[in-house]
């Protein structure tokens, strides 16, 4: 407590010769007393025995005691919270990220991912877990997540998980990591040397950049606090692991994100931006397409029609190099296109259960980075 005397609190603020010193500590905490307004805050501490009340006084004696509550004290900073910090650190930044808390101490991640499994997102990571002998379960929950929600969890929900490696590993013992379901072409991992959330840095980086941009030499903001070495490298890229450098021929001595590996190159996806731009495209198509149904019918024209759509939001694609080519097969036109004179039986009947059901396959194959890519379409009319 603090009793300040010969004293009249007015529309000045200002208290002085108080019988104790006003010190730093009291700026900004409540302060109650005779004729003091409740909730009355100290806004500056001018010497020790002059202070300013952030609010008019008043008062009708001396000596007027006034009584100083605690300071709000800030939340502790958490995993999530420093996660998400250093992913919007990044240059140039992500522009969305969505944060789901566990608890501290017994963290649900089977809740959170399933609470995760109905978010509109592209890129999940667990906040501040390496990919180590304890976690290689965890990280392999993030990795069955996002291979089945992509699979299975309807129109853009496709999705990345991307995981750091535990920085105390040697690269030999890391590189043994990427096994079993972790081993996943959805999945990307990132090899590093620094004490701060690298999984959550590189997963900022990836969301900042179109799809189809590599991951190769993008910058990463990340205090590392020792390089690779080449055979270390060599190690990781075995492995299809990714790492962060500071190559010598780039002035700065920044650091980069080493390669865009997916975790499992046998599928014909050695690199994410495969992944993801497949992943856009059929968002795309879809997206373009939804809004047709219902208003094309199952005929010559009608197929045709959506063959245009198709078209019209791929050649964009194709003139702007994102992707190198792609074809539209619907085999169900292939019939409607011959001579109705012309059919076998079978082909009638196939037609006619096909409008009969609603329901047509469309297969579009796109061209990319030299490979071939096909999509399975089913078009379901009602």
């Amino acid at each position: 407590m603090r009793t300040v005397t010969d004293a009249v609190l007015n529309s000045t603020t200002t208290v002085t010769s108080a019988t104790a010193d006003f010190v730093a500590a009291d700026v900004g905490r409540p302060v109650t007393g005779t004729g003091i307004p409740n909730g009355t805050t100290i806004s500056a501490v001018t010497n020790a025995t002059t202070i300013t009340l952030s609010a008019a006084a008043t008062a009708t004696a001396t000596g007027v005691a006034l009584t100083f509550g605690t300071l709000p004290t800030e939340p502790a900073s958490t995993d999530l919270a420093a996660a998400i910090a250093i992913a919007f650190r990044q240059t140039p930044p992500p522009t969305t990220i969505w944060g789901v808390q566990v608890d501290a101490t017994t963290p649900d991640w089977d809740g959170a991912l399933t609470a995760v499994a109905n978010l509109n997102v592209q890129i999940v990571v667990l906040a501040n877990t390496p990919l180590n002998q304890t976690n290689t379960p965890l990280i392999g929950k993030l990795a069955t997540h996002v291979a089945t929600v992509s699979n299975t969890g309807g129109d853009g929900k496709e999705r990345i998980g991307v995981a750091m490696l535990d920085p105390t590993l040697t690269a030999a013992t890391a590189a043994t990591l990427n096994a079993d379901v972790v081993k996943n072409e959805r999945m990307y991992l990132i090899a590093h040397t620094s004490a701060e959330d690298a999984g959550a840095a590189t997963a900022g980086v990836i969301a900042a950049y179109e799809p189809q941009i590599s991951m190769l030499l993008k910058p990463i903001s990340l205090a590392m606090t020792r390089l690779f070495s080449d055979a270390d490298i060599d190690t990781f890229d075995g492995a299809s692991i990714n790492w962060v450098t500071s190559p010598v021929l780039i002035p700065g001595q920044a650091m980069f994100l080493g390669e865009g590996y997916t975790a499992d190159p046998s599928q014909n996806m050695k690199y994410i931006d495969i992944v993801r731009i497949m992943d856009s495209t059929n968002f795309l198509i879809k997206a373009e397409l939804i809004q047709a149904i219902g208003n094309y019918r199952i005929s010559r024209s009608g197929l045709r029609g959506l063959v245009t759509l198709v078209q019209a939001v791929l050649s964009p694609q194709v003139a702007l190099e994102v992707i190198d080519d792609y074809s539209v097969y619907i085999p169900l036109l292939v019939l409607l296109d011959k001579d109705p004179t012309t059919l076998s039986a079978a082909e009638q009947a196939e037609i006619t259960q096909a409008q009969a059901n609603r329901s047509v396959d469309m297969v579009v194959t796109v061209t990319y980075a030299g490979a071939i890519h096909r999509l399975q379409i089913d078009l379901v009319f009602q």
